[in-house]
């Protein structure tokens, strides 16, 4: 009897508590999103260069890139960790992926997007080349149901 009244409090306390770590596992790899676009944004804007974000969607990962001053394409160097700018989202938060990516110039898949020295979205090349500024909005889902929106023109970022 001791151990039924015991079960019952685990199944009421526990579950519903496991519950609500996943809800915040989700919206904190959101927030992570939102917030290395905002940065790659703002070191755009202070530098002058273009930086952007790597998504990487067979291993979840989100990656500031920068066109440096040779124009050459290089991950962001982090001076307080001593490594690349690279988030794992699949690592950080379990449960959650980065599930699609539809870039600014309407192409689906992994992809970088990229901001200019006035918080631009567009899209660059390969290489690095300027191809365009973005005309369509910038998707990114999470397997969360979540959505962060980057518009085109503006940089302006939301999550629906």
């Amino acid at each position: 009897m001791f151990v039924v009244v015991i079960m019952g409090v685990v199944s009421v306390s526990v579950i519903p508590a496991m519950d609500n770590l996943q809800g915040m596992r989700e919206g904190a790899a959101r927030d992570d999103l939102v917030r290395l676009i905002e940065v790659a944004k703002g070191k755009a804007v202070a530098s002058g260069r273009p930086f952007g974000i790597r998504v990487d969607l067979d291993r979840s990962s989100l990656t500031i890139v920068e066109i440096n001053s040779q124009g050459i394409i290089q991950i962001e160097y982090d001076p307080l960790t001593n490594s690349n700018r690279v988030i794992d989202i699949a690592a950080l938060y379990p449960g959650v992926a980065i599930s699609s990516l539809t870039n600014g110039d309407g192409m689906t898949g992994p992809g970088t997007v990229w901001f200019d020295y006035e918080s631009n979205p567009h899209t660059r090349d390969q290489s690095g080349g300027f191809v365009m500024l973005n005309s369509t909005q910038i998707l990114i889902d999470l397997s969360s149901g979540d959505r962060v929106v980057v518009y085109p023109h503006s940089g302006m970022v939301e999550v629906q």
